[in-house]
């Protein structure tokens, strides 16, 4: 291969490591437990999970770092689902990070804390701090917090999400898309179950599973998910159905809109919990995480049968598919 070729594709290779990994994780030598977007029904309503969760083996006040340089946006206190957070502005990539389920902040954001909530009698109440832009300068790699289990978190874990502000709303973003992290465990991808119409449908490793409809087009809920080792269950990244070869349906699972994010009714079914996860391939929504909504183009009510496939996506670059024979009744 030519040399310059070979030149031009290494720069391409770093630039977009460059660009993907701007973040340092917030924890260090820890794992990940729980991954974007996944379904939860904890707090007031269910909503998506909105940042990836690291381990902190069931410890607290572990050192929580700042994973880029920035400033000090706000600051939560006793929010009912994120407990104690801290929310940091990096102007160099206008995104910001979000840290939450924490313990305490670093002396220099807890001595600003303590003097607010003076000013709250000592409330157990949930508490908004908002700080003036470039007031609270933070470098990349501070200490800005301990970790803990305050707000909704079931065990001690540290929540973290990026955020970034557009013309159309706040969207949050899948953070393993921007932070240097990488899964060392072995990782399977699975399609556990089929369901159409009050139907329930085991899933054919080796052939095809036959499912039955009726309408215009299939509307099939699938149960997903991904095993990283022995001890974590996440989301897969993304979810297609093709119809005779042809994409028809694609869940991304990528970024969310925060005015979405407390309705996930439309992409999750009946019998979602913060590990089973039922998808709903057929939503009309009109949200980011459908990407391709192509059914009624792809079925067409002269033919009786279809040949299908689901295909599941990792953020890794791993893929499985299933074979699925769609028969209209």
């Amino acid at each position: 291969m030519n040399k310059k070729i070979l030149l031009l594709i290494s720069a391409l290779l770093v630039i977009t490591t460059l660009f993907s990994a701007i973040f340092e994780p917030p924890i260090k030598n820890s794992y990940i437990t729980s991954s974007f977007g996944e379904y939860r029904g904890t707090g007031n309503d269910p909503h998506f999970h909105l940042g990836i969760d690291f381990s902190t083996l069931y410890r607290e006040d572990l050192e929580v770092y700042s994973a880029s340089k920035g400033y000090l946006e706000k600051a939560w206190i006793n929010d009912p689902v994120y407990g104690n957070a801290l929310f940091i502005h990096h102007p160099d990539s206008n995104l910001s990070t979000v840290y939450a389920h924490l313990n305490d902040f670093n002396e220099k954001i807890m001595n600003y804390v303590d003097l607010v909530k003076e000013d709250f009698r000592g409330s157990a109440g949930r508490i908004e701090i908002i700080f003036p832009e470039n007031e609270f300068s933070i470098d990349s790699g501070e200490v800005v917090a301990f970790s803990g289990s305050t707000g909704e978190a079931l065990a001690p874990h540290l929540h973290f999400e990026v955020r970034e502000q557009t013309a159309a709303g706040e969207v949050v973003l899948d953070a393993l898309e921007f932070i240097d992290y990488s899964e060392e465990r072995i990782k399977i991808l699975e399609l556990l179950e089929i369901r159409n119409e009050n139907n329930n449908y085991t899933v054919n490793q080796n052939g095809e599973t036959i499912v039955e409809f009726t309408g215009d087009y299939p509307k099939i809920d699938v149960r997903v998910r991904e095993k990283l080792g022995q001890n974590s269950t996440i989301l897969p990244k993304k979810i297609s159905l093709f119809i005779d070869g042809k994409l028809a349906y694609k869940l991304d699972f990528s970024k969310v809109k925060f005015e979405n994010a407390y309705n996930p009714s439309p992409i999750y079914g009946y019998g979602s919990t913060s590990t089973i996860y039922w998808l709903k391939m057929y939503s009309n929504n009109n949200n980011l995480i459908v990407t391709e909504n192509n059914l009624s183009r792809y079925i067409n009510s002269n033919f009786a049968e279809y040949n299908g496939t689901i295909k599941l996506e990792d953020f890794w670059g791993n893929s499985t598919s299933y074979k699925i024979k769609f028969v209209k009744r």
